[in-house]
């Protein structure tokens, strides 16, 4: 009888938390982490996976992205997929709703452990833009209640006053309700001063999660390479108050639709026009898909792609502007220095790298930070840090993001050469290999007030103690 399911034999294990960086294998039985060392008998395991030449790291916990809820030219679903083949073993959809969530999940899961936020959207999953406090508390028990782990306010697309937003972080943090937060209000936009207005909303206490903090720093306050080290300044000052992020894909994405007038809605859309100096309106989005600059996002032959030119305008016209749009506003040299940024400690000020992508083909967490550890700007180690610890404590997933005896055996094996995922382990099951999907359904991440709602679901549950993510260690509030 075997003494292992299965072992992971012959790589160079990348363990930051127990301070590992050399060949090792990794034994697993029962869903957990057995044993990690060196010359393990291959005999002993039931089955085993040769790691020669790859790197063997905790799995990557990708803390942003997007493969719930309901689009117009896609289905979000096929994210869990996506995510899986970019070597994921857990994610978090940021904004949706918690049945989209579980719905996609029955229906195309990938095997993942996958929890969610609430995307905070007046007239349709919320009655208004302007709810009292009272309101703001109910509708943040009612999104755990549903299964959620917390609330998203975007506000690229629907802001609130300030004081509604500090109040809806402020009730999130009286209720221990994880919130995230993609920057602007009515006063501010998504941009830089969006992160300006942050120590105004926070005040010295409250925390909030900062969604990609890249995608305002494109240079349209300042030269990008300012908006980052004004970026990186505010975020230093308030280390403990935030998690943060950054995201390294080129391409964003956004919404098309404009009103009766066509004027173009999103603020996120506007920004991107304004860089390029067409209108904001649907006549600057047509303009600007002639010219190259701007694709639409659509489903085609079950894969998530963009659509360009001739075809992307079609799809621009049959949806009457309410269509996903993507623009390559992302600075490269951005996402380079808020990844890479460490304090006068030598700690990192921007906590993970994360993809904002999932049903979005732009799942390149691994690709982007290996060819960060080839440049020589993160070690192997640094990389699994960034792509799995540290999001394993911004979430509370304290069994998750390291190699410890009794860990959880997610796992994710990495080709350094290719920067590519090549297998992908939750619970010690294979979910992914060389690029195919082995895995099915998925793990729901709830906290305590949801534990209902993801029973009635059908599916494996797992209940978060979100006191224990970074984002509430040490919160007395």
């Amino acid at each position: 009888m075997a003494k292992y399911d299965l072992l992971i034999s012959g790589g160079t294990v990348l363990d930051p938390a127990n301070k590992l960086e050399g060949p090792a294998d990794v034994a697993i039985s029962g869903g957990k982490v057995e044993q990690v060392r060196a010359g393990i008998d291959r005999s002993h395991a039931g089955q085993v996976i040769d790691a020669a030449g790859m790197w063997v790291m905790p799995g990557l916990i990708d803390t942003h992205a997007h493969f719930a809820g309901k689009r117009s030219t896609w289905d979000p679903a096929l994210g869990h997929g996506m995510l899986a083949t970019a070597g994921t073993t857990t994610a978090i959809d940021f904004g949706s709703t918690p049945e989209d969530l579980f719905e996609g999940t029955a229906r195309k899961g990938a095997g993942l452990n996958v929890g969610g936020l609430l995307i905070m959207r007046p007239g349709h999953t919320i009655p208004r833009d302007d709810p009292p406090t009272l309101e703001i508390q109910s509708i943040v028990a009612d999104a755990l209640k549903r299964g959620a782990l917390g609330i998203k306010v975007t506000g690229g697309y629907y802001p609130f006053s300030p004081d509604v937003t500090a109040n809806f972080i402020f009730v999130c943090n009286k209720q221990r309700a994880y919130m995230g937060y993609h920057v602007g209000t009515k006063s501010t936009g998504s941009r830089l001063d969006g992160v300006r207005e942050l120590p105004r909303l926070v005040g010295e206490r409250a925390r909030v999660h900062v969604a990609h903090i890249n995608a305002y720093c494109r240079g349209s306050v300042l030269p990008s390479l300012q908006e980052c080290q004004e970026a990186l300044s505010i975020l230093s000052a308030r280390r403990a108050q935030f998690n943060t992020e950054v995201h390294q894909a080129i391409p964003n994405g956004t919404s098309g639709k404009c009103a009766e007038d066509g004027s173009v809605l999103a603020d996120v859309a506007r920004n991107c026009l304004k860089l390029r100096n067409y209108p904001t309106t649907a006549d600057g989005i047509r303009r600007a898909i002639k010219d190259g600059y701007a694709s639409v996002v659509r489903e085609k032959d079950g894969r998530v792609e963009f659509a360009r030119g001739q075809e992307a305008l079609t799809l621009f016209e049959e949806l009457n502007t309410d269509c996903p749009l993507s623009f390559p506003v992302n600075v490269p040299s951005s996402a380079f220095i808020l990844t890479t940024a460490k304090d006068n400690r030598g700690s990192f000020i921007v906590d993970a790298v994360a993809t904002d992508g999932g049903s979005f083909p732009r799942n390149i967490a691994i690709e982007a930070t290996a060819a960060l550890v080839r440049f020589g700007a993160l070690t192997p180690s640094e990389m699994a840090l960034k792509l799995s610890y540290n999001p394993s404590r911004m979430f509370g997933l304290l069994d998750k993001g390291h190699f410890s005896p009794g860990a959880d055996a997610d796992v994710t094996v990495i080709d350094p050469e290719r920067g590519k995922a090549t297998v992908g382990i939750v619970a010690g099951k294979v979910i992914m290999r060389d690029g195919r999907v082995l895995g099915s359904g998925g793990r729901l991440l709830v906290t305590p007030a949801g534990e209902q709602a993801a029973k009635a679901s059908g599916l494996p549950y797992q209940v978060l103690d979100l006191t224990k993510s970074k984002l509430y260690t040490g919160f007395a509030g």
